[in-house]
């Protein structure tokens, strides 16, 4: 499933912007409206696509751009989920811990 940011607009001056990542909705931040923000957010933006500058002509849209990293990474941490390609891959990977290698090497060294 794609994971993709959207904003909604909740009040009248305010659009609250939320990502929808494995079926699941999560509540990122609000801000104060601004309409070339929901021209922009209103159907969606792919993760992907978030530090590609090139589609974004108004300076809200660049700045809530550079916003939302911080808020994805937050995200990440508080409900142990993986967004991002480098966290996924960095879940995947198992490190062994210095104690679990040093009981190998004395239980290999006791009965030699």
């Amino acid at each position: 499933m794609r994971t993709i940011v959207f904003c909604k607009t909740t009040a009248k001056e305010t659009q609250t912007f939320f990502i929808k990542a494995g079926g699941k909705v999560y509540f990122l931040f609000k801000q104060n409206f601004k309409k070339s923000n929901k021209d922009f957010f209103s159907k969606g933006v792919s993760i992907d696509s978030i530090g590609d500058y090139s589609n974004a002509h108004s300076y809200s849209v660049k700045k809530t751009l550079d916003k939302l990293p911080q808020y994805i990474r937050y995200i990440e941490k508080e409900y142990n989920i993986s967004i991002y390609k480098r966290t996924k891959n960095k879940t995947n990977k198992q490190y062994k811990r210095k104690s679990e290698i040093s009981r190998w090497d004395n239980l290999f060294w006791e009965t030699a």
